[in-house]
């Protein structure tokens, strides 16, 4: 590993100048080191560890604003391009960032990040007051010694591990972040980099760094960053619905809610007031609505956490244990504690609320989406919209067949992922995990199954 010292902007220039094509190059204010003075080029997955029900609901989410946005993208691609979202919007991967251009890591190498938490009283829709806290994020220019690393494709080839250009994530309108950065992964790691695939540590003073980007008047904060106008995965990712914040004992006199999925905000903004398409979710539960008189008013309801929507599943159909079940009660829905939003239906009122299974009189099962309409902080109408229809075999293995009223959207991830929550509940049901608490509703261990009483008031 080569180590290089620049004073000087055309120091810098030249050497940029004297490298092959294809290296890749990524940019930090200082150097880490390990115990045996080598780099430590870690993931943030390694840096920070896993908090494994937000890993999962940002690995849901990633993938489905991926799928709705990016040509090609079926929503069953590469890992790399999974995680792209998570890393470069503030959460966690297994790949460490790295880019193609090496005036950004150069910006990345003269400027420190920093956030904060921040709070702001507002009002939803219906001009009801609320507190919102939200994570502010900015870079300020550095005042030391910056650091690039220049890494070998050739040596990561021989390493295993990828170098995916994120250039390819390209959406049908607007720019996101990673290709405004010329994004790589690199990875997957586990532990720090190995030596071998770094070819060049190239040490300035930062003002030097800053100066070489300063070339390009496209790099700032802004540009690199940008906003939920120009960029439709930060908008998709803003739309997820806010969570009240459960506080200890009687009311505070106004309620706090937190983002659904916490992320840095650059370029803040002041709300003051959102309209009908941001939702603040307070805990309840349509098991509590379904009166005898409306749709669901014969349906079992199962409840549970939310992170059981947001899992994986490993593709197996074989569901004896749903099988029995709708044969005895006809029509069953597992309801999650939350909403979840859609990217393609983000400029609606409707969210998921878990997943709906009914047997059909020629012995068929529909299986469809358990849906709620949720304005500001009051939840509304709810229901299920068209599903899919699906044969039951001997073994109890489900498979799915063409059906008049099946649903026509052409959104194959989005009812693919319906049969992961599925075998999740299978599992559930197997597992003995849900008790009851009264006719026709069985809860969870740890579940809550009480619903907030401002929420249930105006569901009634």
């Amino acid at each position: 590993m080569e180590t290089v010292n620049c004073q000087t902007t055309e120091e810098l220039l030249n050497f940029f100048n004297s490298l092959a094509p294809g290296a890749l190059f990524r940019g930090q204010t200082k150097e880490y080191l390990r115990a045996d003075g080598g780099p430590d080029l870690r993931t943030s997955f390694d840096r920070h560890g896993c908090i494994p029900s937000r890993m999962l609901k940002w690995w849901h989410y990633s993938r489905a604003i991926l799928s709705t946005y990016v040509k090609g993208f079926d929503g069953l691609t590469d890992l790399a391009t999974d995680q792209a979202i998570l890393q470069h919007y503030g959460w966690r991967s297994f790949f460490l960032d790295a880019t193609a251009d090496p005036a950004v890591a150069c910006w990345f190498a003269a400027n420190s990040y920093r956030s904060e938490p921040c709070g702001e009283m507002i009002e939803d829709c219906f001009e009801d007051p609320l507190f919102v806290v939200r994570q502010r994020a900015w870079y300020e220019t550095a005042d030391d010694r910056g650091c690039i690393y220049v890494l070998s494709r050739k040596a990561l080839r021989a390493r295993d591990l990828q170098t995916v250009d994120l250039v390819e994530i390209t959406t049908a309108s607007g720019r996101h972040r990673c290709l405004v950065q010329s994004a790589f992964m690199v990875g997957p790691l586990h532990g720090p980099l190995p030596d071998d695939c770094i070819m060049t540590r190239v040490f300035a003073p930062s003002s030097v760094f800053r100066s070489y980007a300063a070339r390009f008047s496209e790099l700032t904060c802004e540009a690199l960053f940008p906003g939920p106008a120009m960029d439709p995965v930060m908008a998709s990712l803003l739309s997820i619905p806010w969570v009240k914040r459960e506080v200890e004992g009687d009311g505070i006199g106004i309620d706090f809610f937190d983002r659904g999925l916490p992320l840095p905000e650059y370029n803040m903004k002041d709300i003051c007031r959102t309209g009908q398409t941001t939702a603040y979710y307070r805990r309840f539960w349509l098991a509590d609505a379904a009166k005898p008189e409306t749709l669901l008013g014969e349906t079992t309801f199962y409840l549970t956490e939310e992170t059981l929507f947001h899992s994986t599943g490993a593709g197996d159909l074989i569901f004896p244990n749903l099988t029995h079940l709708l044969r005895e009660r006809t029509s069953v829905a597992l309801e999650i504690d939350g909403l979840v939003r859609h990217p393609y239906a983000a400029s609606s009122g409707q969210y998921g609320k878990g997943i709906y299974l009914e047997g059909q009189e020629d012995g068929t099962m529909l299986l469809t989406e358990l849906a709620v309409d949720y304005f500001g902080t009051r939840p509304g109408g709810f229901g299920i919209t068209r599903g899919c229809y699906f044969r039951v075999d001997d073994e109890s293995r489900w498979h799915r067949i063409e059906h008049p009223e099946q649903c026509d959207c052409g959104r194959d991830a989005h009812h693919a992922h319906q049969l992961v929550v599925a075998e999740h509940f299978e599992h559930a049901l197997r597992e003995r995990e849900f008790a009851q608490i009264r006719e026709r509703v069985f809860a969870a261990a740890g579940v809550d199954s009480t619903s907030d009483p401002l929420a249930l008031k105006w569901m009634d």
